[in-house]
C-alpha cells in the first residue's frame, strides 16, 4: 500500500480551477472537456461547475477537521482512478460521445493510511427533446421559442425523441483507486444536496476505510503469494528447459562422437587396403609396381581421408550429465 505521507501534497485551493475547465470544449451533451487533464476529478457541465467546485472544497474542510485530507490529482503512484461509467443510469451519455473527459489523476481523501478515490458528476435524466434550428432542445422550450409548432390548427406534425440530458444534480462516488479491490460507493442528489449528506458521507467513508485498509492487506498477501508461486513455477520451468538443453547437447556430442569413430574406422580400412596392395607390389617388376604406387597414390588423394586426430580435436565434449 502506498504511503500517503509521500502522496502529492496540492493544495485543495479550487476555485482557481474554473477557468482550466471552461477554456476547453464542449461535449455534444454538454458536458465540459477541459484541455489539461491534472484537474478535480470533476464531469459536469458548465452551469454545475462552481457548485461541483464548491462541493469538494466543502468536503475538503470538513474531512479536514477529523484529521484527514483530501488531494487533488495525486500524484503518487500506486493509486489509479475508477473510470466512470454508466453508473447505474445516472451517468448514462450518448452513444455519440465516444471521447470523454476523465482527469489524468485521481482526487483521494486520505484517512489514517488508507486512500479512496473520490468523483462528483453531473447526474443525467431522461427529457424529452425535439431537434430544432440545428440542435436538440428540451419540448419545454423548444415550446416558448416556436409555440406555433404546437398548433393544432396548423396540425404542424414534429417529431420527438427521449434523451438523457444533464440534471444539474451532484452525485458523489467513493471508490478503491487500489487495482485488486473493487468497491464502489455513490451518494445522489434527491430530497437533498450533497452538503446536507456531508455528516453521512464522513462517517461511512470513515468506518469504511477501516475495512478497506483489511481488504487491500488481504489483495497484496494473496498477490505476493500467487508472485512467489508464479516465480516457483517459472523456476521449475526453467530448469526442466535447462536440463532439456543439457539432455539434446549429450546426444548431440554422442552422434558427433560415433560420427567420428565410423569415419575413423572407414578410413582405417581404406588404409589397410593400400598397405596390403603396396605390400603385395613388392613381387612385381620394378616398372609395374612403379605403376601399382603411382594409383595407390592418386587413389589416396581422390578419397581424401580426413585425420582423425584433427576430427576428435573439433569434437564438442558433452555437458555434465544433469541431476535426477
Amino acid at each position: 500500500m502506498p504511503n500517503p505521507k509521500k502522496a502529492g501534497s496540492h493544495s485543495l485551493v479550487l476555485m482557481g480551477v474554473l477557468g482550466s475547465f471552461t477554456k476547453g470544449r464542449v461535449a455534444g451533451d454538454g458536458y465540459l472537456k477541459p484541455v489539461k487533464r491534472n484537474l478535480p476529478d470533476l464531469v459536469v457541465t458548465e452551469p454545475s461547475l462552481s457548485r461541483a467546485t464548491s462541493v469538494l472544497q466543502k468536503l475538503a474542510n470538513r474531512f479536514r477537521d477529523v484529521n484527514c485530507r483530501i488531494s487533488v490529482a495525486c500524484s503518487e503512484g500506486g493509486y489509479t482512478r475508477k473510470v466512470l461509467g454508466d453508473e447505474e443510469g445516472r451517468l448514462k451519455r450518448s452513444v455519440f460521445e465516444t471521447n470523454l473527459w476523465s482527469p489524468g489523476r485521481p482526487t483521494l481523501v486520505f484517512i489514517q493510511e488508507v486512500a479512496i478515490g473520490l468523483s462528483i458528476y453531473e447526474q443525467t435524466v431522461e427529457m424529452e427533446m425535439v431537434y430544432l434550428d440545428g440542435q436538440y432542445v428540451p419540448v419545454k422550450e423548444a415550446k416558448k421559442i416556436k409555440p406555433g409548432l404546437w398548433d393544432r390548427k396548423t396540425k404542424t406534425f414534429y417529431r420527438r425523441s427521449t434523451q438523457r440530458v444533464a440534471s444539474k444534480r451532484l452525485c458523489l462516488r467513493a471508490y478503491s483507486p487500489y487495482f485488486r479491490v473493487n468497491w464502489e460507493y455513490t451518494w445522489t442528489e434527491g430530497k437533498g444536496s450533497l452538503v446536507k449528506q456531508f455528516d453521512d458521507i464522513v462517517a461511512y467513508l470513515l468506518d469504511r476505510a477501516v475495512t478497506l485498509t483489511l481488504e487491500v492487506e488481504e489483495a497484496d498477501r494473496q498477490a505476493d503469494e500467487e508472485r512467489k508461486r508464479w516465480e516457483a513455477e517459472r523456476a521449475i520451468a526453467i530448469s526442466r528447459h535447462e536440463r532439456s538443453l543439457i539432455i539434446q547437447a549429450r546426444e548431440d556430442s554422442l552422434k558427433n562422437l560415433l560420427r567420428i569413430i565410423e569415419t575413423w574406422g572407414h578410413d582405417r580400412k581404406i588404409q589397410e587396403f593400400f598397405d596390403e596392395i603396396a605390400a603385395r607390389s613388392v613381387s612385381l617388376n620394378s616398372e609395374d609396381r612403379s605403376q601399382l604406387l603411382a594409383k595407390i597414390h592418386e587413389a589416396k588423394n581422390l578419397l581424401a581421408c580426413a585425420d582423425s586426430v584433427d576430427a576428435l580435436m573439433s569434437w564438442v565434449t558433452p555437458p555434465q550429465k544433469p541431476a535426477e
